[in-house]
């Protein structure tokens, strides 16, 4: 069937670059005769936190926001049934069609924007089960044996997909890490809810399950949540950043905190942000002092210039910071006018004279 070869292909783009989810979604629509498709994980901590979806679908999601039905929707229901069966349907948690046609959620948000039945299909990742969420017009029949042969179709190419996106992504994270080979920086990586999944060392090597407070200390790492949470959940295609210093043991520690670089996400992924955590030796930090103090850098402007007199390029900045490299190229435009230099090399040689 050429819309499978369709899928398999548009699969394998997804693999390597996670924008390519939406288009999968919209290839499913077109193979199930669907209206809509999203992609839907169990944890509600990970809704709206870089999720995919169809054109379609992905058109009423603010109203879905703004209109509070993700606190009343009964399809939640489904999502056990799924998990349980490999598939459901709302079918399966209604006495009937017109019984469901009376609930608020459908007749006064779901019937107007054409949406009906439902069809949930169970996929494994990495986060646990996700629900592919098929979305039909209510005269959709009953869910019919060739649906369910199809189901039994797409369901591993997804999950073989996932898995491959899986490996590739922890070998660009190890990649990724050799950026600060060298320069005594750690890479740690958190998940959605702010905890952290993985600490990478200047090797490359990898480690799981540490806590946030061996990043930072107890009491700033709790004031730091909320705004881990607003990089988390805040639009990828953003990159925010934030920088801190802090002081432990008489030792002076820079904090980087990005959302994970683009070649980095994918959205069923746990991890959704990146910190680089390096000890400041006391010369760095009276250079670092002068520059927030004497030319008003900021945080962030900062951390740029150490990794810019460090040896990495503007397009390397880019890539560590999750920015764009215009990004880049502005916020050093807007160095060089605070320091009164001319370039990259004036900016290292007024750092190294500091």
């Amino acid at each position: 069937m050429r819309q499978i070869e369709e899928l398999k292909n548009l699969l394998t783009l997804a693999t390597q670059d996670a924008q390519h989810w939406d288009q999968v979604c919209n290839c499913v629509v077109d193979l199930f005769g669907a209206l809509g498709a999203i992609l839907v994980p169990t944890n509600p901590s990970f809704r709206g936190v870089w999720m995919s979806c169809s054109t379609s679908l992905g058109a009423t999601l603010p109203e879905y926001i703004a209109g509070g039905w993700h606190m009343k929707d009964p399809r939640e229901q489904v999502m056990p049934l799924m998990i349980e069966r490999g598939y459901a349907t709302d079918d399966d948690i209604f006495d009937s069609r017109e019984i469901k046609a009376e609930t608020p959620f459908y007749k006064e948000f779901l019937f107007r924007h054409d949406f009906g039945v439902l069809i949930a299909i169970r996929l494994l990742t990495p986060n646990g089960y996700w629900g592919l969420m098929l979305h039909f017009d209510n005269d959709h029949p009953p869910i019919s044996d060739a649906e369910k042969a199809l189901i039994l179709e797409v369901r591993p190419l997804f999950e073989q997909a996932i898995a491959t996106a899986e490996k590739i992504a922890y070998q660009r994270i190890a990649e990724f890490a050799q950026f600060f080979k060298g320069t005594g920086s750690e890479v740690f990586i958190f998940d959605g809810g702010g905890k952290q999944c993985i600490d990478i060392d200047t090797a490359g090597s990898i480690k799981k399950q540490h806590q946030l407070s061996s990043l930072l200390p107890d009491e700033m790492s709790s004031s730091l949540h909320q705004e881990l949470a607003e990089v988390c959940t805040s639009d990828a295609s953003l990159s925010l950043s934030r920088a801190y210093q802090f002081r432990a043991q008489n030792k002076l520690y820079n904090i980087l905190i990005i959302q994970a670089p683009p070649k980095l996400r994918h959205f069923f992924m746990p991890f959704k942000v990146c910190a680089i955590r390096t000890e400041c030796s006391d010369t760095s930090a009276v250079k670092q002092k002068k520059l927030r103090d004497g030319y008003g850098l900021s945080e962030g402007e900062i951390v740029t210039v150490d990794l810019l007199a460090s040896g990495k390029t503007p397009a390397m900045i880019a890539e560590i910071m999750s920015l764009k490299s215009t990004s880049v190229r502005q916020r050093l435009k807007g160095i060089y006018e605070k320091t009164n230099v001319n370039s990259q090399v004036e900016l290292i040689a007024l750092y190294g004279g500091l």
